[in-house]
């Protein structure tokens, strides 16, 4: 296990020869001799361009397309075979770089479903070396609508939904966009603001408390925690980051990014044009209002936090927006955006409207820690199988006792021996934490339940002080759900045999079998125990 910590390189400094640190001093960058913030960002498009969709990636945007993606471009998020027909809005890598000096750290979301470490990896290694980057953060938006790149959502079960071709794109893509912000450093303030999401919704559903999400899980015991909302527990925090330039009192806006807990799932199931859902609604509202950069990141959306239940008001005709309709998302997209707006314009201007510079921070201090291996138990037989098969990234390796291993076998007593299961012990994963002035930031792999979001949040700011904290869902990687330990429900996982051999009535716990996508898309109880113990390791290593 290896724990990267920002405040060594700082440490290491201080012991170097006198005539050596001048040296350093006077070749470095005005950033780095002044211990002021810096910030560059980039965007770049990565939308999946298929050979037969061309013509209407064309029409769509006014530009001209160049195919990254075969034919045909299997979406993401829902069932199987559902593929792609036409354009809303493109996806996008949207980035920040921030340099103080000691510490330079980019922030990169990309409108994906998720993004395994393996992927994440091999970008890393694709940024250029000149770029001088300590810290690497690839987090997925986990938007319903564009393409399949984990592979559980081919054309049927067995097969794998991944174009390779797309995921080299997308590398080189996301490494390209982190070069481009690094080399367009300019000095810059930081401003943070936090906002709640109360209110956003009409809460005329039973599964919608108002606050622009619908909990569409009540785990076993919840109900005790939040009884007046039979156990429906959510995430209000919509926390902001504003980058502005330095010059003077200028308050020109550079990045603004927005962190909710809540699934890109708007459109639901039946859409076929790729879209960003309700984030893109969100980048277009805030850079009408600031310009410059607008990020979204999703925060702990687990136990399907997501709009797709609940009711937002239409402001042009009062009544609720029609659900699953682009008219819907973007309705909710834009209110998410106005609390954001509001939120932040307290912070950078005073009561008499006029810019308040003071309230943004010159040269925050940036650390980071990250822990690399995490080693977790793969106990879900339905991921072992899909990668035995070849349908998860076959370029992304189990392990037994730290070492890859890709062997496969038949484990399962007769009549289930003939279903192979990959046979590694462990998957391996990251997690790690950011500090930045007044924010700090918990980056977890998983889709986090929100209940223990806000255990990772009340770290952060213990340990750190910080007055803002941020969840980066699904971060650096994605490896499924994560509930608390004690509320983990084994019987999908005990009766894969059953159900993969199509009989789950055979099954001794049947019919008290709970396969929602909450257990059968999660690696195992190990989970939450490893990523918690990670996540405070890395809080304590700021």
């Amino acid at each position: 296990m290896h724990l990267q910590d920002s405040h060594f390189v700082s440490r290491a400094w201080r012991l170097l020869p006198f005539a050596a640190l001048l040296c350093l001093a006077l070749t470095a960058s005005p950033a780095l001799a002044d211990g002021s913030l810096s910030v560059g960002t980039c965007a770049r498009d990565i939308t999946p361009i298929s050979p037969s969709l061309v013509s209407d990636y064309e029409a769509a945007f006014g530009a001209p397309a160049v195919v990254n993606h075969s034919d045909p471009i299997y979406m993401a998020g829902f069932g199987n075979g559902r593929e792609a027909t036409d354009y809303n809005d493109r996806l996008w890598a949207r980035g920040v770089v921030l340099d103080r000096g000691d510490s330079r750290v980019a922030i990169v979301s990309i409108d994906l479903i998720g993004y395994f470490k393996n992927e994440v990896d091999t970008i890393r290694e694709m940024v250029s070396p000149s770029s001088e980057i300590d810290f690497v953060l690839v987090s997925s938006t986990h938007q319903h609508e564009g393409p399949d790149t984990l592979g559980l959502w081919g054309p049927n079960e067995t097969t794998t939904g991944i174009d390779f071709a797309y995921l080299d794109f997308v590398n080189a893509t996301v490494a390209d966009c982190i070069d481009e912000a690094s080399a367009n450093l300019e000095k810059a303030r930081i401003y943070y603001a936090t906002a709640n999401s109360a209110g956003l919704s009409l809460g005329l559903s039973s599964e919608d408390d108002g606050f622009g999400v619908a909990d569409g899980k009540v785990l076993e015991g919840d109900e005790a925690l939040a009884p007046a909302t039979e156990g429906r527990i959510v995430d209000p925090t919509i926390a902001t980051m504003q980058l502005t330039a330095r010059k003077g009192s200028s308050l020109e806006v550079l990045a603004t990014l927005v962190n909710f807990g809540s699934h890109p799932e708007s459109l639901g199931s039946n859409n076929t044009l790729i879209t960003s859902d309700f984030p893109h609604y969100l980048r277009e509202r805030i850079e009408a209002e600031y310009g410059g950069l607008a990020i979204w990141m999703s925060g702990d959306l687990g136990v399907l936090q997501g709009p797709l239940d609940i009711d937002v008001e239409d402001p042009d005709t009062g009544m609720p927006a029609p659900r699953r309709t682009f008219r819907f998302a973007e309705v909710h997209g834009t209110q998410v955006a106005e609390r954001a707006i509001e939120a932040i314009d307290a912070v950078r201007f005073g009561k008499n409207k006029r810019p308040s510079p003071k309230n943004g921070a010159p040269a925050p201090e940036i650390s980071y820690a990250t822990v690399d291996p995490v080693a977790i138990r793969l106990d879900n037989p339905y991921f072992r199988f899909f990668t035995a098969i070849g349908v998860l990234d076959v370029r992304r390796s189990l392990f037994t006792n730290g070492v890859p291993d890709g062997s496969v076998g038949f484990p399962f007593p007769p009549p289930f021996n003939e279903i192979p299961q990959a046979l590694g012990e462990d998957i391996q994963t990251e997690v790690s934490a950011v500090r930045i002035g007044k924010g700090a930031i918990a980056v977890v792999p998983t889709e986090l339940d929100p209940q223990i979001g806000a255990t990772y949040r009340s770290a952060l700011v213990d340990a750190t002080g910080a007055e803002h904290s941020f969840i980066a869902g699904l971060g650096n990687d994605q490896i499924g759900y994560q509930v608390p330990f004690e509320k983990f429900n084994p019987s999908c996982q005990i009766c894969a045999p059953f159900v993969l051999g199509g009989v789950p009535q055979f099954c001794p716990l049947f019919p008290n079998i709970d396969c929602s996508t909450v257990f059968q898309n999660n690696v195992g109880e190990d989970v939450s125990p490893k990523v918690t113990g990670a996540i405070h390791e890395a809080i304590d290593g700021l």
